[in-house]
């Protein structure tokens, strides 16, 4: 399947302090790119653990799709038994181009963050890990 004009940008989001600031890169990101950019926010959980990692999940899951939103993306839930699995699932069915990630926690090993494992089994992907505040 031949695909359209433009680029897709894959914004991967954890939590609610954090997604504004990625997606508003990759809305940047996405400007810069011109017409036909598709921006793709995806938050993707291990089966059995909750969304959002908070009481208040519905509430927070609201914000999130509000945020895609505003930011002109779509919103992507995604349950799985293995998330590094199910990224690149999404990231090779949607051909995306760009994937966009928070820098993680502070002290965290280079080589375990997530980036780095995706990077591995998505050669032909750029990726830009934006720093934390």
């Amino acid at each position: 399947m031949k695909k359209a004009k433009g680029i897709d940008i894959m914004v991967c989001v954890t939590n609610q302090r954090s997604c504004d600031r990625l997606m508003a890169r990759a809305a940047e990101r996405a400007a810069e790119a011109g017409e036909g950019a598709r921006l793709h926010v995806v938050h993707c959980v291990e089966t059995g653990r909750n969304f959002m990692n908070t009481a208040y999940e519905a509430d927070a899951i609201e914000y999130l799709f509000t945020a895609a939103q505003l930011a002109g993306a779509d919103l992507s839930l995604l349950r799985a038994e293995n998330v590094d699995d199910a990224l690149v699932g999404f990231a090779t069915e949607h051909g995306v181009d760009l994937i966009i990630l928070g820098a993680g926690s502070p002290g965290a090993q280079l080589k375990d963050h997530i980036s780095m494992r995706l990077q591995r089994r998505l050669p032909g992907v750029g990726f830009e890990v934006v720093p934390g505040r």
